[in-house]
């Protein structure tokens, strides 16, 4: 059986996760911390990050793209949240790696904010790590479909944009007091919560960290 390796308030791990059990992957859950258990976290991630995935012949895949990859590879063409080729899978590409985009910089943000001294803290770093949210969110309400985050006309259902959608969302606005209240997107905010009615999501509740 296949081993994730994060905690469930990384988008990161979540999307994951909630990647495996839409495609019904068997797997069991191994809560590491990137700042809990860094060594260990390490060793099967040199870079230090997580999720990890260990698969059923022990190789360790790392990074959330890549290991969204061999689980779409896994699921077929016909089953896969992401296109296999064309305009539909570059459109569903490009949200989702603007959605993690967003995950990125709210980790740097709270990284500044919440993990640094105070009076160690960067004021600039930190309006630019909030620009630059406000932006990608601005952009992303104007770009995203509905119900769904891809473009309608490419692409049918919920994809990988909308599993990054859900979890980058509901990761932001729990995690930054500014990002709390998504009103000012209100496209993206029923996008988050049509992703975290899917069963999905809902088997993997984003779990304070």
């Amino acid at each position: 059986m296949m081993i994730l390796v994060g905690q469930l308030d990384s988008p990161f791990v979540r999307r994951v996760a909630a990647t495996l059990s839409h495609y019904g992957l068997a797997f069991d859950r191994h809560v590491l911390s990137v700042f809990g258990d860094p060594d260990e976290v390490r060793r099967l991630n040199p870079l230090g990050k997580v999720p990890a995935l260990i698969i059923d012949d022990g190789e360790t895949l790392i990074d959330s793209a890549m290991i969204i990859d061999y689980l779409d590879e896994l699921a077929g063409p016909d089953r896969a949240l992401t296109p296999r080729s064309g305009p539909g899978r570059r459109n569903v590409l490009r949200l989702a790696t603007l959605f993690m985009g967003v995950s990125e910089r709210a980790v740097q943000l709270r990284i500044e904010t919440v993990r640094r001294p105070q009076h160690l803290q960067n004021p600039e770093f930190i309006e630019a790590y909030k620009r630059a949210l406000r932006a990608s969110l601005d952009y992303l309400e104007r770009d995203c479909d509905t119900p769904w985050a891809a473009d309608a006309s490419l692409v049918q259902g919920p994809t990988q944009a909308d599993f990054a959608a859900t979890a980058a969302l509901t990761h932001l606005s729990a995690k930054v007091p500014e990002f709390k209240n998504l009103d000012a997107w209100p496209k993206l905010a029923a996008l988050c919560e049509a992703g975290e009615a899917l069963d999905a999501f809902r088997d993997n509740p984003f779990v304070e960290g």
